[in-house]
């Protein structure tokens, strides 16, 4: 009965081995044991056009183009990979019910805080595809019914972390150690 239970486990243990030991005749033809972890990016421009920044790599020492603190205390970055050729926006400090949106000039990608774990983190938008000179802009939607939409706005290739907000809103910016943000924000009476 023992040289049974003994066979059992020998033969367990052959067979683990021979399942996770790599492929001998594999390795001699050259062919590796397994596939190497790259921290490249996986995609590049078009490419990227509305895919996740953090899944494809794109997310890893981005530049900031802009940094804004909305009127409910959120804040959104407008990040840019030089690598991925790609534009998102990055928020925090929301509220459920929130959205933010990016374009570039060409299809708008947003993001809504769906739930507390949504709230409590940085929830990214899908990329969209730049060039260096392209604008990009996000614009925050709270979620009350009486907030006011906010945008900013960068230039892709701009060493700046400064926002410039669209035309149809006027603020005053107010900087400190982490950037500029609007001190007062008001609606353009001539944007209709």
């Amino acid at each position: 009965m023992l040289a049974s239970a003994y066979t059992v486990i020998v033969g367990g243990v052959a067979v683990l081995l021979f399942l996770l030991l790599p492929d001998s005749e594999a390795q001699e033809a050259g062919q590796p044991a397994s596939v190497p972890f790259s921290l490249a990016p996986q995609c590049h421009g078009a490419a990227c056009e509305g895919r996740d920044p953090m899944r494809l790599i794109c997310g890893i020492d981005p530049d900031t183009l802009a940094s804004y603190r909305t009127a409910t205390g959120a804040h959104i970055e407008l990040r840019h990979s030089r690598k991925c050729g790609a534009s998102w926006a990055r928020t925090w400090g929301t509220e459920i019910g929130d959205r933010v949106d990016v374009t570039a000039g060409g299809p708008t990608h947003g993001v809504r805080i769906r739930n507390e774990d949504d709230a409590a983190t940085f929830v990214y938008t899908e990329m969209t595809e730049v060039r260096p000179g392209s604008t990009v802009r996000a614009c925050f939607r709270p979620a009350s019914a009486d907030g006011e939409r906010e945008c900013v706005e960068a230039l892709v290739g701009e060493a700046s972390t400064t926002a410039r907000p669209p035309s149809s809103l006027r603020e005053t910016l107010t900087h400190d150690r982490r950037g500029w943000w609007p001190s007062q924000i008001v609606r353009d009476a001539s944007s209709g």
